[in-house]
């Protein structure tokens, strides 16, 4: 006979142990997993050259992090510097020089994705002839910091003098700058001049940072052309020294403005006819190919009077006209001249007369 005990073990084994299982099955909680955390990718197109008493140092804000997923949480930028040449076999001695904030900088200009820095060295100032080179890291909301850029550098000089005078006269889609050196050449110990570059906006005060020179002008007069006519641009001229690119550039000029306008008038008409009918005079002409014409004045002229009179009093559309005026047995010389849309409704030269009598 089996024992009791023995029997109610047999009848409870699969629940006993599937309950023992249950605590196994579930994996013990262990210490919680920080997030991995992503660094910003490094920044690129840093550069760094003089401007009058300074040096502008400029870089383009990263759109991903190292792993190449977006970067969505930048918070500054974080500038150094170095001062003088390293010594050979070993690393320049970098120092933090700024912390730029990504979102409305208080110590920096943004254009776009572009940060420009100006470094005036302190009450120091900086000198001339040193080295300063530059680099840039990248910090996200959380704290991690991500590679430094490329090392930048430019050897600092003092900036010539800036041109005087800068004058300008419009014309036709073009505007004619002319300007004077600076007086006495520029500060003691600058590079010596090499010509003036020129920048061009379509707002105050707002350039880029592109001459509109290919290649620094030797001369005191420049021909912006290829413009739009009833554009006002606003133009600056700055000296440019040293031997080769990058040029050290001066302070700009006074700021001068001008609009180009249309001085070109519309060809003289063509083909004019006049024939007298049923006590008028009928005109027709060849239409003008101009794509801003418009439209025409007629002029008649009656012999020996040298001057025309006006017959339309503002310009026709139609390349015909009918002079109901003329006086029988009278002999008129008939002209129209075109016109075109500028402000300046600039008329073009007459055309051929054309003889008609009334009977």
């Amino acid at each position: 006979m089996r024992h009791p005990v023995r029997r109610l073990l047999a009848r409870a084994t699969p629940w006993i142990v599937i309950a023992a299982l249950l605590p196994l099955a579930c994996g013990r909680r262990g210490a919680p997993i920080p997030p991995r955390r992503v660094a910003p990718a490094a920044v690129e197109s840093v550069r760094a050259g003089p401007r009058d008493t300074d040096i502008l140092v400029s870089w383009v804000r990263p759109v991903r992090n190292e792993d190449g997923s977006p970067l969505t949480d930048l918070a500054e930028f974080r500038l150094s510097r170095a001062v003088g040449a390293a010594v050979p076999g070993s690393q320049p001695a970098f120092s933090l020089l700024a912390t730029i904030h990504a979102e409305q900088p208080d110590n920096a200009t943004v254009q776009g994705n572009q940060y420009a820095y100006r470094d005036d060295g302190g009450p120091a100032g900086l000198r001339p002839g040193v080295r300063y080179t530059y680099r840039v890291q990248a910090v996200n909301r959380s704290g991690t910091v991500g590679r430094s850029s490329p090392d930048t550098f430019v050897e600092f000089s003092l900036a010539p003098a800036p041109p005087t005078a800068l004058q300008v006269t419009a014309g036709d889609g073009a505007v004619d700058l002319t300007w004077k050196p600076p007086a006495g050449g520029g500060p003691a110990g600058s590079p010596p001049l090499r010509g003036y570059n020129l920048y061009r906006g379509v707002q105050p005060h707002a350039y880029g940072t592109q001459p509109i020179n290919a290649a620094p002008v030797i001369d005191t007069r420049f021909r912006d052309a290829g413009l739009t006519n009833e554009t006002t641009y606003y133009y600056v001229v700055r000296s440019v020294a040293g031997e080769r690119p990058p040029w050290r550039e001066s302070a700009s000029s006074n700021e001068i403005s001008a609009a180009p306008m249309d001085l070109t008038p519309p060809a003289p008409p063509r083909g004019l006819v006049a024939v007298a009918a049923a006590g008028t005079i009928a005109l027709s002409w060849d239409i003008n190919p101009e794509a801003d014409l418009l439209g025409y004045v007629v002029y008649r002229r009656e012999p020996p009077a040298l001057t025309p009179a006006r017959l339309t009093e503002a310009p026709i559309q139609s390349t015909t006209f009918t002079d109901r005026t003329a006086r029988p047995r009278a002999s008129y010389l008939y002209s129209v001249t075109a016109v075109d849309r500028s402000p300046r409704r600039n008329e073009s030269a007459p055309s051929a007369e054309a003889p008609a009598t009334l009977p």
